[in-house]
C-alpha cells in the first residue's frame, strides 16, 4: 500500500473517531445536564385571614317602644372590632370570591325624659351587637391594589344591658338580648405590602332589626331599627 493511501485512510478514521466523540458527548450532556426549569403551579384558591378595628355611625330615630316611636333617640358608638376568612377559587378566574367575618360593635341608647298626655318615654341602656356574615366578593386581581365591592347577609345577636326604657305602659329594664337577620353592602382595597401581607380599608352599610320582649300589656316590644355606617381598618395575610 502505497504512502498517499494510507495518509487518507489514516485521517478518515481520524475524522470517524471526531465525529463519534462529538455524537456520544452531546448524548451524555443531553441526559445528565439539568432538566429545564419548571413553572410553578397557579394555586387553584387564594385564600386570606384578615383582623380589622372599626367605628360605626348609627342613624337616629329607630327606636321604638309598644310600637311608638321614642322622639330624640340618640343612638351611638364607640368601637367594633371582626375577623374574616376569604376563598377565591379557579373556576371564578379569582375574581368571584366567598368570605365569612364575625365582628362585634359597642354603642349606647339614649332619649330623655319626656311626660306627655300619652304618658312618659325615656331610654336609656348600652348596646352590645355580635354579628355572623356571609358575602359575595367581587375584586379585581392586582399583584399591588386590590379593590373589591360585595353584599352579603346573616345573623346578629344585639344584648342591651344597664338598660331603662319606657313607653307609656310599655317598659324594659336590666339585660335583654335579640337574634335578627342582617345584610350589609361593602366596598374596600387591600394594598399588598409584600406577596403575603396586606393592609386594607373597608366601608359597610349594615341594618338590623331586633325587637325585645317588654313588660306591658299584649306582646309588647322594643323595637330598634339599626342602620349603620361601618369605617374599618385592618392587617391579613395570604396563603
Amino acid at each position: 500500500m502505497t504512502r498517499p493511501i494510507m495518509q487518507k485512510l489514516v485521517l478518515r478514521a481520524f475524522m470517524v473517531l471526531v465525529l463519534a466523540t462529538a455524537a456520544v458527548g452531546a448524548g451524555f450532556a443531553q441526559e445528565s445536564g439539568d432538566p429545564p426549569p419548571q413553572k410553578k403551579p397557579e394555586r387553584k384558591v387564594d385564600l386570606y385571614l384578615s383582623g380589622h378595628a372599626m367605628a360605626f355611625l348609627p342613624r337616629d330615630k329607630d327606636l321604638t317602644v309598644g310600637g311608638v316611636g321614642i322622639q330624640g333617640t340618640d343612638i351611638r358608638g364607640t368601637f367594633g372590632a371582626g375577623m374574616k376568612f376569604e376563598a377565591y377559587p379557579w373556576f371564578t378566574n379569582k375574581i368571584l370570591g366567598g368570605e365569612v367575618e364575625a365582628f362585634g360593635l359597642g354603642g349606647s341608647v339614649r332619649a330623655p325624659r319626656v311626660m306627655s298626655g300619652a304618658g312618659t318615654t325615656q331610654a336609656q341602656g348600652s348596646l352590645i351587637a355580635v354579628n355572623t356574615m356571609y358575602n359575595f366578593i367581587l375584586r379585581y386581581r392586582g399583584e399591588t391594589l386590590q379593590p373589591y365591592v360585595g353584599v352579603g347577609a346573616g345573623s346578629s345577636m344585639g344584648f342591651l344591658y344597664d338598660t331603662s326604657i319606657q313607653g307609656g305602659g310599655t317598659a324594659l329594664s336590666g339585660s335583654s338580648g335579640s337574634l335578627a337577620f342582617a345584610y350589609q353592602f361593602l366596598g374596600g382595597l387591600k394594598t399588598f405590602l409584600t406577596k403575603r401581607l396586606f393592609l386594607f380599608g373597608e366601608y359597610k352599610y349594615f341594618v338590623t332589626k331586633y325587637s325585645w320582649a317588654a313588660d306591658g300589656a299584649g306582646d309588647s316590644k322594643v323595637k330598634l331599627d339599626l342602620q349603620t355606617h361601618l369605617i374599618s381598618g385592618g392587617v391579613g395575610w395570604s396563603f
